[in-house]
């Protein structure tokens, strides 16, 4: 479906852009296909629209004008004379696009395993510096894991409580920030996860999760999980644990959009373990290396995740125990400074900075206003 995305739109001349903001929509109650929209429309004209609170579209300027006045309630026909006026382009050039915009909503809405994030219309958006908010926030709720004690007090030294969680939650979504990833630490520890995950759920944020997904083992919580409205898992692998197994197979037959996340080292037999989930119905693939003298394995393991008809994903974070391997991965597969800022990471003590390697500190988004947090981000 990527290469779909990419080749939807013809050259079309750029106009005006929209103004700026962030818009909502939800079908009337008698139409039969029901969603709800959240367009973020950027000062340039590109924008990002959330469908049903489980996926984020990224959108060129056209594919932003065609989803604002869907929302606006235009109908087809005035969908196409006002976007044919406002880009000097023949009526059959718009129609022809505007109907793969509609296919790719219709696509969307229909699959309930759809992939989280996705381009349309370009690979990636071209004005990187100029966005209002990042397109996502890494949440790291807890730096407990499985290997503390599950007696562990609920908020540990400097973990913050619900109602801290649930502020920022809301600052983010204030500040048109579609899409949050929860991990730690092991997250599934905090006994508040579900109550964050149904409040991302109400406001219409896309929320993704990285665990063990141990505690899914038992039916009544990975049912309290898949029920959340949770859009997508990365599960990160031990292929000696048998019961992680058995709990994986009964998440990939919900329909569940889940990433395997797997650390390679030198001994590792990739080809094995990756046709094993992609045989399973895992949907995609995070890689790390162990060590140094895994690198050559991981380089083959990566390019093998391709040729296995899956998909390597390297934009979503591993559990912070991890920060050495995260740099390994990072020397070989340099990040682009021009992105440092579309992805932040808020601690578990509501600080807020960038991914590695940059980690810039902005802040604390409990405690500071969004915009304040924002504009520190070329001041350091």
């Amino acid at each position: 479906m990527d290469q779909f995305f990419k080749q939807l739109f013809s050259n079309l001349p750029k106009e005006e852009p929209l103004s700026p903001g962030l818009y909502t929509y939800h079908t009337p109650p008698e139409t039969p296909e029901q969603f709800r929209l959240h367009l973020r429309i950027e000062p340039h004209g590109e924008g990002l629209l959330i469908i049903n609170a489980s996926t984020v579209l990224h959108l060129n300027q056209t594919g932003t004008e065609f989803a604002y006045y869907l929302m606006q309630g235009k109908t087809e026909e005035e969908i196409i004379q006002l976007a044919a006026k406002r880009f000097n382009t023949d009526r059959e050039t718009i129609a022809k696009d505007l109907a793969a915009f509609h296919q790719v909503l219709r696509e969307i809405i229909l699959k309930p395993d759809q992939v989280p994030e996705a381009c349309y219309g370009l690979e990636i958006l071209s004005e990187l510096t100029d966005i209002s908010a990042p397109y996502q926030l890494h949440c790291c709720l807890t730096k407990r894991t499985e290997a503390m004690s599950e007696s562990a007090p609920f908020v540990a030294e400097g973990e913050l409580d619900t109602d801290a969680w649930k502020t920022i939650i809301k600052k983010a979504y204030d500040a048109g920030i579609p899409h949050l990833v929860f991990y730690g630490g092991e997250p599934t520890l905090r006994e508040d996860l579900i109550t964050l995950l149904l409040y991302c759920e109400e406001l219409g944020l896309v929320t993704g999760l990285v665990s063990s997904c141990r505690k899914m083992q038992t039916p009544a919580y990975l049912n309290a999980i898949l029920t959340s409205g949770l859009d997508h898992l990365i599960v990160l692998i031990d292929p000696e644990d048998a019961a992680q197994y058995e709990a994986l197979e009964k998440i990939l037959s919900d329909d569940l959009y889940t990433c395997v996340g797997l650390v390679i080292n030198a001994e590792t037999d990739f080809r094995l373990l990756i046709d094993r989930y992609v045989r399973m119905g895992a949907n995609a693939f995070s890689l790390l290396p162990a060590d140094e003298a895994a690198l050559d394995n991981y380089l083959r393991a990566s390019d093998y995740v391709e040729q296995a008809g899956s998909t390597l994903v390297m934009d979503l974070p591993f559990p912070i125990a991890m920060q050495q391997q995260i740099a390994l991965r990072n020397r070989i597969f340099p990040s682009n400074p021009e992105r440092e800022f579309i992805q932040l990471i808020v601690s578990p003590n509501g600080e807020l900075i960038s991914a590695a390697p940059f980690e810039t500190h902005l802040g604390n988004i409990l405690t500071e206003e969004w915009e304040v947090l924002w504009n520190r981000r070329y001041q350091n």
